[in-house]
This record gives structure tokens, sequence and C-alpha cells, in this order.
């Protein structure tokens, strides 16, 4: 009888650290990423700014590292120009020197031109006439984010 009148305790107050780290345990994030997350998650700014120095203290937040880690993960599954590979790092709110040192970091000495010809020595031709197969791979050059110039430079044209 006695359980029936206790009266029920109150859900315990979430730890933003603990959120944060579950939030981090399904992938690689950005302090940018976790900072929203955690504000979307009903926190005071403070509660967050606190959460996010005791994260980085301990090494659960590290934004070079981690720009850097899908910077190469993301050039490694698909080549594409630094532009638009600094342009999907700048989107998931990294600074612009963490984007560019990861971008120079990603590249490691390949130019823009060196990983153009990788990707298009990863395609299969589709046309027999060269004109109309040079117009499809300047375009899909185009898609990756490869200047005119790159493509004119790789393809062979001008």
């Amino acid at each position: 009888m006695t359980n029936a009148r206790r009266p029920a305790r109150p859900s315990p107050k979430p730890d933003p650290i603990a959120v944060a780290v579950r939030y981090l345990a399904q992938g690689d994030r950005s302090a940018a990423q976790v900072e929203r997350h955690l504000a979307g998650r009903g926190f005071a700014k403070a509660a967050v700014r606190k959460a996010l120095r005791t994260l980085n203290r301990l090494g659960y937040v590290n934004d070079e590292a981690v720009a850097l880690r899908m910077a190469q993960a993301r050039l490694a599954r698909r080549l594409m120009a630094r532009e638009a590979l600094a342009a999907e790092l700048d989107g998931r709110g990294f600074a612009a020197d963490t984007v560019a040192q990861a971008v120079s970091g990603a590249y490691a000495g390949l130019t823009d031109e060196a990983v153009a010809e990788r990707f298009l020595e990863s395609l299969p031709l589709r046309y027999k006439e060269p004109d109309r197969e040079r117009r499809r791979r300047a375009g899909l050059l185009r898609g990756r984010g490869f200047s005119s110039d790159v493509s004119e430079a790789v393809l062979g044209i001008g």
C-alpha cells in the first residue's frame, strides 16, 4: 500500500553534456552542429556554452579534426572541386579557416586537374561521337564544381 501513496518522483533534468555526447555518438559533428542541437532541445545559451567548453576540453569536440575527417571521407566517396568541398563543410557550420585547412589537408598536394582526371577515368564512355562525349564530361565536371578552365585543360578543349 505504501507504493500507491508515494508521490511520483519528477524526472531528472536532462544534462546538456549527456545529450551532446549521445548526439556525438551518432557521428562526427561540428561545434556549431552540437550548439544547434542543444539549443533545439531547449537548453539555455549559458548551459550550451558551458557544455561546449567542457566537451572541447575533454576532446569530444574538435572542429579541425572533424572537418579534416569529413573532407577526406567526402572526397574519397565523391570526387569534387575544392570549392564544392569547401561549400559542403561550410554548410556544416565550420569556421572559414577550419574549412580552408581541412580542404588543403584533404587534397594533400593534389591539383583540381588531377582530381578531375581521376573522376573522368572512372566514367564509362556513353557516346561514340567524341564531341558529344566531351560535352557530357564537361557537364559532369561542372556538376562536381570544377571550373571551365579545369574542364578545358583536362578535356583538351581550346
